[in-house]
């Protein structure tokens, strides 16, 4: 193993030990384990992948009514979905562990290039909060 490899290997292992993946090993097996938000979720998944085949039909083919349906239990079902607290908590603990990521990235080029990426307030421009 190579200096680098063996470093990033040790990183890995300071990044699998943090609180932020703890906190998301927790929340996901919350999450996990929350059967009412599973057959939910499942249900989401469902009526997406229909509405996916209803607009792969041919124009003519498609079913406005059944697509509008799908639609309207679709949106029924993200705000269902996205007032439980077991997947809030899912989603802050996997925006932690993104944010962890993207400094850990941003410090590691930083080293390479000598630049620090400098907030522009526009969240599109980066991979990460300060």
């Amino acid at each position: 193993m190579t200096k680098i490899i063996e470093i990033a290997h040790m990183l890995g292992l300071e990044i699998a030990a943090s609180d932020e993946i703890k906190a998301l090993e927790a929340a996901k097996n919350q999450y996990e384990a929350n059967a009412e938000l599973n057959k939910l979720m499942s249900e989401y998944e469902t009526e997406r992948r229909l509405l996916g085949e209803e607009f792969s039909k041919p124009e003519d083919e498609m079913d406005e009514i059944a697509i509008a349906n799908l639609r309207a239990r679709l949106e029924e079902l993200t705000g269902i979905i996205t007032k439980e607290p077991d997947y809030i908590a899912f989603n802050e603990a996997q925006q932690a562990m993104n944010a962890l990521m993207a400094e850990v990235n941003a410090e590691i080029k930083f080293c390479i290039t000598g630049e620090r990426e400098t907030c522009t307030h526009d969240c599109s421009t980066c991979s990460g909060c300060h």
